[in-house]
């Protein structure tokens, strides 16, 4: 199946949020997804984006579904003080009906070559541990797991932990 990947744009916003709601529902964190196509909106395509996205989109060969949105690839830029500019993947999503057709290598492919023209050394991305198809599909694209490998974990502060280290005491 030919897709067509390009830069997302402001427009692509509804869409691109129905498919991060359809990939939290299968993670089952559906009530963790706190924004909404506006928020999304504005901190991809303000004055400053925080992250930016790669979407997949049928062809014309698809006749009266070319142009529909199939899946998406939401990064952002980062610094690693041993390797320099790195890449985060934060979430790469085929819709389940196009999925087996090359569409999210082709997606993490683009990825990759973003983050080459911007000089990155690495991409960074996590995955839930009991997706072990997933988990065997990146190591067959190269991916090292540091967790097995390096002993190393992804930790975060959620934003009660994050306002009360700034002694803003929520």
């Amino acid at each position: 199946m030919e897709c067509i990947v390009r830069p997302a744009q402001s427009a692509d916003c509804d869409h691109v949020m129905g498919m991060i709601r359809e990939i939290a529902e299968y993670h089952n964190l559906l009530d963790e997804v706190k924004i909404n196509s506006q928020v999304l909106r504005a901190d991809g395509f303000g004055g400053d984006p925080f992250y930016q996205c790669l979407v997949a989109e049928l062809g014309p060969e698809q006749g009266d579904k070319q142009g529909h949105l199939i899946g998406y690839a939401l990064f952002f830029f980062g610094y690693s003080v041993n390797t320099g500019r790195i890449i985060y993947l934060e979430n790469l999503y085929v819709l389940s009906e196009f999925r087996g057709w090359g569409i999210g290598k082709k997606l993490m492919s683009e990825v990759a070559k973003v983050a080459l023209a911007r000089g990155c050394v690495e991409m960074k991305f996590t995955v839930v541990e009991w997706n072990s198809r997933v988990l065997a599909w990146y190591r067959q694209l190269g991916a090292q797991d540091k967790t097995e490998a390096g002993g190393w974990h992804c930790m975060e502060l959620g934003a009660e932990a994050l306002h009360r280290l700034a002694g803003e005491g929520r």
